[in-house]
């Protein structure tokens, strides 16, 4: 019997021959958030394997009570994604950077859904919010790859925040509310 992700988390530490397991449901998702993040080709294989490692190291860590599994593996991803990019990352971004969202969600309704209300902002505020949930960007870092100032990431991010609020209290996952 395959175990589930908490099964998987819960076994891996005392059973290392469940990273394989691990690889193969997780290392094609990771693979992708990787790509999305902008991580040349050559260096993708590299930051899922550091991935791999990290979950495995901290898999006795993880507790199902605080979280789901799926959530806790998509963290130590995004982690790796940034720690890649705190390592590498040029002076500045330009605001074209990162311009498709990463959606964990395995629902295509929900996934429809976000993608729809994201479309509806502009390229600036989305990029800022892809930048600060999906890849973990603090607003001082995002200025700072911007070369913009602080106040100027803050603005954006709460006009996007509102924007995305009064749609989501018109029209939510599975149609209009």
């Amino acid at each position: 019997m395959v175990p589930n992700d908490d099964e998987l988390l819960s076994r891996l530490a005392h059973h290392p021959d469940l990273m394989e397991e691990l690889y193969v449901r997780w290392g094609p998702r990771w693979a992708q958030l990787i790509r999305a993040t902008g991580v040349p080709a050559h260096d993708v294989a590299d930051v899922v394997q550091h991935i791999l490692l990290d979950v495995w190291r901290g898999a006795s860590r993880f507790d199902p009570r605080r979280g789901s599994a799926s959530g806790w593996l998509w963290q130590v991803a995004r982690r790796k994604a940034m720690d890649y990019w705190r390592q590498r990352r040029p002076a500045t971004i330009s605001w074209e950077e990162f311009d498709s969202p990463v959606v964990d969600d395995d629902g295509e309704e929900d996934h429809d859904w976000l993608q729809d209300a994201l479309g509806q902002l502009s390229d600036r505020e989305r990029r800022v919010l892809q930048l600060a949930y999906y890849y973990g960007f603090t607003q001082k870092e995002i200025a700072a790859l911007w070369g913009v100032p602080v106040g100027t990431v803050k603005s954006l991010a709460s006009r996007a925040i509102h924007k995305l609020r009064r749609q989501t209290t018109r029209v939510g996952p599975g149609g209009v509310s």
